[in-house]
């Protein structure tokens, strides 16, 4: 069983390929060039390398979020469109989700943290196998309180804005992710989405969307000036 994953919900631009669940190939930049210019390029070269041709893949995965707007509706739209034109499943996978199995192996709290800006992070938390709190939008001081007597590491792109305010409360029972698995990583999305397929667990093609939590900036500005409520 052959899976394609993409992850552009984030700074990383990030692609795989596996096999019976073995990774075949991945292929991750992290820049300020825009996904939309590099997410294709990057996936064509993958299976280039992989010697595997696009109709040879039998699922696609793809992140859903939350994180970058942008990001999310080129990725989504992409695996969408490739999915239907081969007929082949679709399984999106929370991005919080997909940082926090990096950790299978640990017996410390999970703490995913993205940068929601104005001080917030989008969050979830985990414990070994099991989601101990949903896909969240919080501020971040409150999430540190929340979590000041557990034994948490910390990863996500949030690390990189925050690192120096973790460190400062200088709590040994913190710990923040190595930089191998701070970010998000389409192998570990293959690796979820190999484990849903075996269960036939797959995806509602036409209802794949963005887990955005927050409403993008536009909208919120267009709901303000109309006098919509903002929950």
């Amino acid at each position: 069983m052959k899976i394609l994953a993409m992850d552009t919900s984030s700074v990383n631009a990030t692609v795989a390929l596996s096999d019976n669940n073995r990774i075949m190939g991945e292929y991750t930049v992290s820049n300020d060039r825009a996904h939309s210019q590099i997410i294709m390029p990057m996936l064509d070269e993958l299976l280039r390398h992989c010697s595997v041709q696009i109709k040879e893949v039998d699922v696609f995965a793809v992140a859903l979020g939350p994180g970058s707007f942008t990001g999310l509706r080129i990725g989504i739209a992409a695996m969408k469109t490739l999915a239907q034109a081969l007929n082949k499943p679709i399984i999106g996978i929370s991005s919080l989700d997909a940082v926090a199995a990096s950790f299978f192996a640990t017996d410390k709290i999970i703490c995913p943290i993205f940068d929601a800006r104005r001080n917030d992070v989008y969050n979830a938390v985990y414990f070994g196998d099991k989601k101990l709190v949903a896909d969240r939008i919080v501020d971040f001081d409150e999430l540190l309180i929340e979590m000041s007597e557990k034994d948490v590491i910390f990863a996500g792109d949030a690390v990189l804005k925050y690192a120096d305010k973790i460190k400062s409360f200088d709590k040994p029972n913190w710990h923040i992710a190595p930089g191998s698995l701070l970010m998000q990583r389409a192998s570990t999305l293959a690796a979820i989405a190999y484990d849903r397929a075996l269960n036939g667990d797959y995806d509602n093609l036409f209802e794949v969307s963005p887990i955005y939590i927050r409403l993008p900036q536009a909208e919120r500005e267009y709901n303000l000036a109309h006098g919509i409520a903002i929950n």
